[in-house]
């Protein structure tokens, strides 16, 4: 059954052309190297929930990033049952590229070490070029607490690195 949208279509193509591929890359790591295609559901629900809205958020990238988080959140922890009911095979976080000259599967194993506020804070950040005030905000940190947290999770995964 078809509903009449509130938001106009434009704004939701024109959003969704902007920000769709951070908010994959952003919801990606929530499912810690499983069932990465569940990421681009939870992107895709986001925008059909935004499309229901009977009005347009305040903060339309604020709420986008919520509400992705929400819905990834969620749905890793479904896959996460699934996964130890159904043994699936994991698939990786970063993709080898024959260009680079880091090991794809090191630097995922490195940043799956991360705590998860750590992970969800760099993912923001670097995958979503997010400032650091969008994802104090988003996650109910202070700024300097957010920043803080990057450059220990920098840190820690230079470190790693350097082991190997």
């Amino acid at each position: 059954m078809l509903t009449d949208m509130s938001i106009p279509p434009t704004i939701i193509e024109e959003t969704s052309k902007a920000h769709a591929d951070a908010l994959v890359l952003y919801a990606r790591q929530f499912f810690a190297g499983r069932n990465l295609h569940a990421a681009e559901d939870v992107v895709q629900e986001a925008f059909h929930r935004l499309s229901c809205q009977p009005n347009l958020p305040e903060n339309l990238v604020g709420w986008l990033y919520t509400t992705v988080r929400n819905g990834a959140v969620s749905a890793a922890r479904s896959d996460k049952r699934r996964e130890h009911r159904e043994a699936d095979r994991q698939v990786p976080l970063f993709q080898a590229d024959a260009e680079n000259p880091f090991d794809a599967e090191e630097i995922a194993l490195s940043f799956e070490k991360l705590d998860c506020e750590q992970r969800e804070i760099v993912a923001l950040h670097l995958w979503s070029d997010l400032p650091f005030s969008a994802i104090a905000e988003l996650l109910g940190k202070s700024k300097a607490t957010v920043f803080r947290r990057y450059k220990e999770a920098l840190e820690t995964l230079r470190e790693m690195l350097e082991e190997l």
